[in-house]
């Protein structure tokens, strides 16, 4: 094993039993409970999340009805919709990770690497590209990828979370 590819491992939090299970395309029993983890934290945010945003729609909209402020129902109303978008695309997000933990089956990609830093007003954001893919990491993975070389990148095939990496 190389110090790349150590490096790499202690970057992603994957063993040699992972990376072994990701060649076969299937999932490790760390890298499943890992995924349940990330889905139980998922539904927990959803869920804090929905009930904090219907509370303060619920209080603006009593106010503004008590008030005869049609500003404050329509920002409880507005506070209502955008609370629905958000439940959607995080009951998205849930049911991804748990058909992936259904199939099980590991998506592999592979080619040269390229390292892409995207400058944002809350700060950078880091992303590779690989076999036509982008995916974000963090800044600790992105500094252990050499850009423009020869990679196999191996994630989730729905919700596309990275699992290993190693040099083809």
């Amino acid at each position: 094993m190389t110090d790349h590819t150590s490096a790499l491992m202690t970057a992603l939090g994957f063993t040699t039993d992972d990376i072994n299970a990701n060649r076969q395309g299937n999932l490790s029993e760390p890298q499943t409970a890992r995924l349940k983890k990330l889905r139980r934290r998922n539904l927990i945010i959803g869920g804090i999340t929905f009930f904090v945003i219907i509370l303060i729609a619920t209080t603006l909209i009593y106010i503004g009805q008590r008030n005869e402020n049609l500003i404050l129902s329509g920002v409880g109303g507005l506070l209502t919709v955008l609370n629905a978008v958000i439940t959607g695309i995080l009951g998205r997000s849930y049911m991804r990770t748990s058909s992936d933990l259904r199939d099980g089956g590991v998506e592999i990609l592979e080619g040269k690497l390229e390292r892409v830093v995207k400058r944002g007003k809350q700060g950078d954001n880091y992303m590779v590209r690989i076999d036509q893919a982008e995916i974000y990491v963090t800044k600790d993975i992105f500094l252990q990828l050499k850009h423009e070389k020869p990679y196999r990148l191996y994630r989730t095939r729905l919700s596309g979370v990275l699992l290993s990496a190693e040099r083809a």
